[in-house]
């Protein structure tokens, strides 16, 4: 398995090199699509089936592949069906966030076999953070019994403005030129990280409401806004990979400042850092809410939950809160319409949980701020994968990402 995830030799072999990466594009398709007929697997890769069933014998000898039966079919001989071995191999999916570090392991099947585990590591600008999130996966991975060898690869979801191509954040580690090399040798495995927000669409493009879509925009409403962007089926990254910061656009007049140094950001506003804000000035100005209660008068203990929960319970001060999270949300979102013409929308994160409060004034928005003739295309639809999105788009991102 490590021979076939391990970077080449010389030039003399490259017979063995394109046998090498068929092999991985037979992984590749079978974890992104699941179980594969050998003429769909010849088709994917445009390799004749006789080629195909002969790398997949390998793969069986491997261990990494296992034929599961027959398939049906339109006539004539019925296909083999091929699929992964559950414990093949292994990928982590890592978040790490403002507020905490989120830890799970994915088996070969993209089933999550341990996690979440959560852990109370902050982002912050020192490359020691990642020392210690490593320290926790080991003993996640102790815990798990999983054989630490067959653990393939590792990816990490982050917020900054991120280069792919220099391995560069340059909101938290500027000065660090290759920091996938630098988390190489951290973790002892390869190590991809990329953005939240981009980490989150490409989960969503394989194995949420995106698949087998061409035009999508994901919105990431969570501790701050992002932006993710599938612009004819490809994840759309701009020039140096910076696309996507939609959360700081200056949208409100004399708006409150935003921790990018401009005022009025849309991030101030809808996130669920900016509700659990306005919900603490509201009450401190005097508005009577149960959240309150929920957090038994300290109101620095609340959180988009605690309004989430007052709202469910019939809260109006909460509720009305939402409806205005709603209505700049779908400001925004008109905007976006208007600029892309996408077939989907998808809203996940920790504020779209509130779904059901926030759909109806977003609606209205887009009605009153967008041309119909090209808002009417757009469908609207909250994430189904959930918070687990984070940790499985990385962990799928750095499997891809290996290989290549």
């Amino acid at each position: 398995m490590e021979k076939l995830f391990r970077n080449p030799g010389n030039q003399s072999q490259a017979v063995e090199l394109k046998k090498t990466a068929h092999k991985k594009h037979i992984l590749r398709s079978i974890y992104f699509n699941g179980p594969l007929s050998n003429s769909e697997l010849a088709k994917s890769i445009k390799l004749s089936t006789p080629k195909i069933n002969s790398l997949l014998v390998e793969l069986i000898d491997d261990g990494l592949v296992e034929e599961l039966g027959r398939g049906d079919s339109s006539g004539g001989r019925r296909p083999n069906i091929y699929g992964l071995v559950e414990d093949g191999f292994y990928v982590v999916g890592i978040t790490i966030n403002v507020t905490r570090t989120i830890i799970s392991i994915f088996n070969s099947c993209n089933k999550e076999v341990s996690g979440p585990h959560y852990f109370p590591i902050k982002m912050q600008s020192d490359i020691e953070i990642f020392r210690q999130v490593n320290q926790k996966l080991e003993e996640v991975v102790r815990a798990s019994n999983i054989a630490p060898e067959k653990i393939l690869v590792a990816g990490i979801e982050l917020p900054g403005l991120i280069n792919q191509k220099e391995g560069i954040n340059k909101t938290y580690f500027p000065e660090v030129n290759n920091l996938f090399a630098e988390l190489k040798k951290i973790f002892g495995i390869p190590v991809f990280f990329n953005h939240d927000s981009k980490v989150r669409t490409f989960a969503e493009q394989h194995f949420g409401l995106a698949k087998g879509k061409k035009n999508v925009l994901m919105l990431q409403v969570d501790w701050g806004l992002g932006l993710g962007i599938i612009v004819n089926g490809q994840l759309y990254a701009g020039k140096s990979g910076f696309s996507g910061e939609f959360g700081h656009l200056p949208l409100a007049d004399n708006g409150v400042l935003c921790v990018c140094g401009k005022q009025g950001c849309l991030e101030t506003i809808v996130s669920a850092n900016a509700i659990a804000r306005q919900a603490r000035e509201g009450i401190k100005n005097g508005s009577s809410s149960l959240i309150k209660e929920l957090v038994n008068d300290d109101l620095d203990k609340i959180t988009i939950s605690s309004v989430i929960e007052a709202a469910n319970s019939g809260d109006q001060f909460a509720i009305s809160l939402f409806s205005k999270v709603g209505e700049w949300l779908g400001r925004g979102i008109a905007y976006l319409i208007q600029i892309f013409n996408p077939e989907l929308i998808i809203i996940g994160g920790q504020v779209a949980v509130a779904n059901q409060f926030i759909l109806a004034p977003i609606q209205q928005a887009i009605h009153t701020f967008s041309n119909r003739d090209i808002s009417n295309e757009t469908e609207i639809r909250f994430s189904e994968l959930g918070p687990k999105a984070g940790t499985m788009g990385a962990a799928a991102y750095a499997l891809e990402r290996i290989s290549k």
